[in-house]
């Protein structure tokens, strides 16, 4: 008897198979043979960006065509802004504050496309507002979906209560931002649909992350908005200029809480869990009081050294992901000062960059130097690439270069405390050739590279210490450990991780 192959298997097996594949995947799984064909080629196309007026039509009329019409087998729609271009601000004859213009006329094609793609499991809309306004279809039409995970709507006005009032899905992820407002009586109006619209999700038991960009209200609020109460998020992330929501009161379960432009912290009664993650930008206001958090991600560059330690000081991290120099003074004598801000602190994610444009020698050993009070079981660090022979900057001397290669050992010889170290030479920019000076973050993490990841183990018989090369998944182990355990468990990781 021959053995099955996949051709063989029946019709609800195959359209099972089908159903988790997308892309080049289904593709290939298309061409492996006749008969699996017709289950797997309409997986292929299961996301669409459109972009402009002629993806528009092309994705309208590929969708509604076919038997079944193809939108059944759509997962993800993106609607950009510039779909709606009618003349870019290039060609604006107001040259000193050129703006686009748009124009709305083919949003009943987007209508059309809601209308049949009932199995949308992730929807982006930018200007929501006009859109829903042209075609109230659109609206109606993502109200009526069942399987929506994530939500994105951009641009919103008024108009879109009714669409969160009578949302079908149960989505765990959502996206708003309101229209852009010039005058202050129109951001208090803004200011006034974004406390609706709070109450609105309140309704959302399975919501577990929201993003708010609020940076389109121009002005401070008279108070904050407190009158409601969201338990059910564990992620909040916010972009805006002024504070407008009181935080810790709206979101009392909040886990990780990420601040885009300025930040502050979150004030927290003893009764409520510490902050898994905080990603600030640039902290604008301080107290005497610390509010800790488990990591402490700086998104881009400090501005100011003073702040970045007060932020430092108050969070009281167990871990820290953050840009930094190495080789100046000023940076030297944070680098020895930051064991006393942050006693607590465990792991280290750094991504270091170089500041001088001629270095004396040495200076790589006195930023190794500076590390010997550290308490870390965990460092992982992406070392600064020497200057090319077409850079600005001069040529560093070898026994700096020599040093930077043995970094890892170098710093493992003088943290006693230290059990895993992951170094790597470059930065990988996540979607995009590296990119050393990418100093803001979209997401965490400040040092995504190819890493070199080593255990810490001390000589037999002597103080040295030596390195023992360890697998990339065993270094993913390690961090994952270090971002979901406790300080305790932490501290003693020889006893709580087995790899």
């Amino acid at each position: 008897m021959s053995p099955p192959t996949l051709a063989s298997l029946n019709g609800d097996v195959l359209a099972e198979l089908a159903s988790h594949l997308s892309g080049r995947d289904a593709l290939n799984l298309a061409l492996t043979a006749r008969r699996i064909y017709d289950f797997a080629i309409n997986r292929i196309a299961v996301t669409f960006i459109c972009r402009n007026r002629t993806d528009l039509v092309r994705i309208h009329r590929y969708l509604l065509s076919g038997d079944p019409r193809r939108a059944v087998y759509l997962r993800g729609l993106t609607i950009l802004a510039s779909t709606f271009i009618e003349r870019p601000w290039q060609e604006d004859p107001n040259w000193i504050f050129p703006k686009n213009t748009y124009e709305y006329s083919q949003a009943t094609l987007i209508g059309d496309i809601l209308e049949h793609s009932p199995n949308l499991s992730h929807v982006l809309l930018e200007h929501t507002a006009p859109l829903l306004q042209h075609d109230p279809r659109v609206g109606s039409a993502i109200a009526a979906m069942h399987k929506l995970v994530r939500l994105e709507l951009r641009d919103v006005d008024t108009n879109v209560l009714p669409l969160l009032a009578h949302l079908n899905s149960r989505p765990r992820i959502l996206h708003l931002s309101p229209v852009k407002v010039e005058s202050s009586a129109d951001g208090k109006r803004v200011f006034a649909l974004v406390h609706e619209i709070l109450v609105a999700i309140s309704a959302f038991k399975d919501l577990h992350a929201l993003d708010l960009d609020l940076k389109n209200i121009p002005s401070p609020p008279q108070s904050l908005i407190s009158s409601v109460t969201l338990p059910q998020i564990r992620h909040l992330s916010v972009h805006w200029w002024h504070v407008q929501i009181d935080v810790a009161q709206v979101f009392p379960n909040l886990e990780v809480y990420e601040q885009h432009v300025n930040s502050t912290l979150v004030k927290r009664s003893t009764q409520q869990p510490q902050l898994r993650r905080l990603s600030v930008a640039e902290m604008q206001t301080f107290e005497a009081v610390r509010y800790p958090v488990h990591l402490l991600h700086f998104r881009r560059y400090p501005r100011e050294l003073r702040s970045f330690r007060r932020t430092i000081y108050e969070a009281n991290p167990v871990g820290i992901a953050l840009h930094c120099f190495i080789d100046t003074p000023a940076w030297l004598k944070y680098w020895q000062q930051l064991p006393r801000m942050a006693p607590r602190l465990r792991f280290m994610d750094v991504h270091c960059h170089t500041w001088e444009r001629r270095h004396e020698q040495g200076w790589v050993n006195n930023f190794v130097q500076s590390l010997r009070r550290y308490s870390l079981v965990c460092l992982r660090i992406v070392a600064p690439p020497p200057p090319t022979p077409d850079s600005m900057d001069a040529p560093w001397h070898e026994d700096d270069i020599q040093t930077l290669a043995e970094l890892p050992d170098r710093i493992a010889q003088v943290i006693p405390t230290l059990r895993y170290i992951a170094w790597a030479a470059k930065r990988r920019a996540l979607g995009t050739q590296p990119d050393d000076y990418a100093w803001y973050e979209s997401e965490y993490d400040c040092a995504a590279a190819e890493y070199t990841w080593y255990r810490v183990e001390k000589v037999e018989g002597g103080s040295t210490k030596m390195l023992r090369p360890i697998s990339a998944g065993e270094g993913e182990r390690v961090r994952r450990f270090l971002l979901d355990s406790e300080l305790e468990a932490i501290t003693g990781i020889d006893a709580n991780l087995r790899l």
